[in-house]
C-alpha cells in the first residue's frame, strides 16, 4: 500500500474515534456503578464559641445499586481528645445504607480535662474514614474545627421588645412579642430559651404562625419576629414574676429581661357541713343549717357577704353576717344560717337560694326546706278524727236498733 493510502486510512481511523467519544462519554456518564458512595463532613470549616460543642456533622451516601455497610472510624484528633460517632443518640462504628439513601452522622469530640470547662482556642484538625464494607473502597473525610471567643454584643445580636411587663390573673395566659436582629456578617440560627419560675410553662412561636420552636433563621442584617407565651404555674400566688429570654448564635448572643404581674386567681366554694342541702321545720319555727365558706383562689376575697332569696315573710340570717376577709387556700369558715319559715306558711317544700359574694368572685347554693305540721294541730287533728270515728259508730249503732 502507497504512503498516500497509510495517511488516509489513518485520518479515516480518527475521524472514526473522535465520532464515537461523545457517545462513548455519554455512555459512562449514565452508568451507575455496583458499588460506590460518598461521604464528606457537612461542613469543611467550622468555628464554634468555647461555650459551645465541638460536634461535626458528616453526611454518607450510597450511590451504589445495592445496599452496603459503612465503616466509620476517626483516623485524626487532637492529642488528648476523646470522641465518638452517634446518630440520634446512638453510638455506632458503621452504618447499613439502602441504595440510593443518605444519613447524617455526627462526631462529637471532648477535650481533655473538666468535661464542663470550655474549649480551648485554636484550630484543631479532624479527619474520619468511611469504607464500603462491600467493595473495601474507602473515602478520607477531613475538616477543621476552629475555637474562637466572640464576645456577647449587641453589635452581633439584639432582642427586644415593646412591652417588657404585662399583667392579669393567675389563671391567664401571657404573650410577649419579641424582635431578633442580626447584625453578623453571614445568616444565623438563633437558639431561644427562656428561664422561668418553677411550675411554669414557656414556648416560643414564629410571628403570625401557631407552631412551636426552639430556633429561628435570621439573614443577615435583618430582623426576625417571635412570641413567647407564657402559663403560669397552677394556683400561683400573686406578685411579680421575673422571666428571662436568652437568644444564641455561634457569633454571639443576646437576652432580655421580662416580667409578669398576677393578680392571683378569684374563686370561692361553699357548701353545708353535713354534705345536705335539705332541711324540714315546722310553720313559723326556726331552723339553722351550719355551713362553710373556702376561698380557692390565689389571691384574697374581701367583704364577703350572703345575700338569701326567700319566699315571701320568711326570715334568714346569718352568723357571722359577713366576712371581712377570706384567705386564699385557708380553712374552711364556719357560717351560721338560721331560716324561719312564715307563720303563715303551707304544709309543703320549699326552695331558699343563697348568694355568697366576694370582690371579685361569687359562689350559690339551692336549699330545700320542708315544712311540716305543727305538733299541736296534729293532736288537734287526732282529737278530731277520733271524735269523727265516735259520732259514726253512734249514727249506726242507733240506726241499727230501728
Amino acid at each position: 500500500m502507497s504512503l498516500k493510502g497509510i495517511r488516509l486510512l489513518s485520518l479515516l481511523a480518527a475521524a472514526t474515534a473522535l465520532a464515537a467519544a461523545p457517545a462513548t462519554a455519554q455512555l459512562t456518564a449514565t452508568v451507575q456503578l455496583p458499588d460506590s458512595f460518598e461521604a464528606a463532613f457537612t461542613y469543611p470549616g467550622e468555628t464554634v464559641d468555647p461555650e459551645g460543642d465541638a460536634s461535626l456533622d458528616i453526611t454518607v451516601r450510597n450511590t451504589g445499586l445495592k445496599g452496603d455497610t459503612f465503616m466509620v472510624e476517626v483516623t485524626e484528633a487532637p492529642e488528648g481528645w476523646t470522641y465518638e460517632i452517634s446518630r440520634f443518640s446512638t453510638v455506632l462504628s458503621g452504618i447499613f445504607l439502602p441504595s440510593e439513601e443518605n444519613a447524617s452522622l455526627t462526631l462529637a469530640a471532648f477535650p481533655p480535662g473538666d468535661e464542663d470547662a470550655p474549649l480551648p482556642e485554636g484550630e484543631f484538625p479532624f479527619a474520619v474514614k468511611v469504607t464500603a464494607q462491600r467493595s473495601g473502597n474507602s473515602i478520607d473525610c477531613i475538616t477543621t474545627l476552629k475555637v474562637a471567643s466572640r464576645k456577647t454584643s449587641s453589635e452581633v445580636l439584639s432582642l427586644s421588645t415593646s412591652y417588657p411587663e404585662i399583667g392579669g390573673p393567675s389563671d391567664g395566659r401571657f404573650a410577649f412579642s419579641l424582635e431578633i436582629k442580626n447584625s453578623g456578617p453571614d445568616e444565623a440560627r438563633v437558639n431561644l430559651s427562656a428561664e422561668v419560675p418553677q411550675g411554669w410553662e414557656a414556648s416560643f412561636k414564629p410571628g403570625y404562625e401557631d407552631k412551636q420552636i426552639s430556633s429561628i433563621q435570621v439573614p443577615r442584617g435583618q430582623t426576625r419576629s417571635v412570641n413567647l407565651d407564657l402559663t403560669p404555674a397552677y394556683q400561683a400566688d400573686a406578685g411579680s414574676y421575673p422571666v428571662k429570654v436568652i437568644a444564641e448564635t455561634p457569633l454571639g448572643s443576646a437576652e432580655t429581661q421580662l416580667t409578669v404581674n398576677l393578680s392571683g386567681t378569684y374563686r370561692i366554694r361553699a357548701g353545708a357541713m353535713n354534705d345536705l342541702l335539705s332541711t324540714a321545720t315546722e310553720v313559723g319555727k326556726p331552723v339553722t343549717l351550719s355551713l362553710y365558706v373556702i376561698n380557692e383562689g390565689s389571691a384574697s376575697q374581701r367583704e364577703v357577704t350572703f345575700l338569701p332569696v326567700k319566699p315571701d315573710n320568711w326570715q334568714v340570717a346569718f352568723s357571722p353576717e359577713s366576712l371581712q376577709e377570706l384567705p386564699p387556700r385557708s380553712r374552711p369558715i364556719p357560717v351560721e344560717m338560721t331560716i324561719t319559715p312564715s307563720s303563715s306558711a303551707l304544709v309543703g317544700d320549699y326552695g331558699v337560694g343563697l348568694s355568697i359574694e366576694g370582690e371579685k368572685a361569687q359562689t350559690a347554693l339551692d336549699f330545700r326546706v320542708t315544712v311540716k305540721a305543727g305538733s299541736a294541730w296534729a293532736w288537734i287533728g287526732a282529737v278530731i278524727i277520733i271524735l269523727v270515728v265516735a259520732a259514726l259508730a253512734y249514727t249506726f249503732r242507733r240506726l241499727g236498733r230501728r
